[in-house]
């Protein structure tokens, strides 16, 4: 899905429905438990192989978000996946991370009508998201790139560099590093 507008209708209602009940499972089991690691599989649009997901997970539908082999979601991670979130291999997605394909129109009169926007998301392979970053609607993080704890990612972040702060903003180019 490219960028969108909508208004949710009773099929988008019952797949939220569906998800919170499905995260019921998730939250109730261990990460390595294998009748959660199977439901997993279902769940989201692909899971690779070798990916732990921790506790108190958050999702609005599940079935947008695509994760690749060996990634690790840590506590307390929240992605709004209105749609399309595509998490390449070995991702390191710190605590408290929320990454959001949701938005709402800066029209007051659209937004109060109950219209929303979406864009979709892309985390690169290798990247690394810091505790209680921010990763917001419409923004692709590059392989290898690292953002910082805190940070509020609001545009494109490059291959192989370190961001931080509110907005993000490149710190440190990072090839070369050890």
């Amino acid at each position: 899905m490219a960028e969108e507008e909508y208004h949710p209708d009773q099929e988008l209602t019952e797949l939220a429905y569906a998800c919170s009940k499905g995260l019921l499972l998730i939250n109730s089991r261990a990460p390595r438990d294998p009748e959660r690691q199977e439901f997993l599989k279902s769940f989201f649009a692909h899971m690779g192989e070798r990916v732990t997901i921790k506790g108190n997970f958050n999702c609005d539908y599940g079935c947008n978000i695509s994760i690749g082999d060996g990634t690790i979601i840590n506590c307390n991670v929240t992605i709004l996946d209105t749609n399309k979130v595509v998490i390449g291999e070995d991702v390191f997605i710190a605590p408290g991370v929320v990454i959001s394909a949701a938005t709402h129109p800066l029209d007051a009169e659209h937004r109060v009508q109950r219209f929303f926007q979406s864009h979709p998301v892309t985390i690169r392979d290798r990247a690394w998201i810091g505790a209680n970053a921010t990763i917001l609607t419409g923004v692709t993080i590059g392989e290898n790139a690292v953002v910082a704890a805190g940070a509020v990612v609001t545009r494109d972040v490059p291959d192989n560099c370190l961001v931080g702060g509110v907005p993000a903003r490149v710190i440190k180019d990072l090839r070369g590093e050890p």
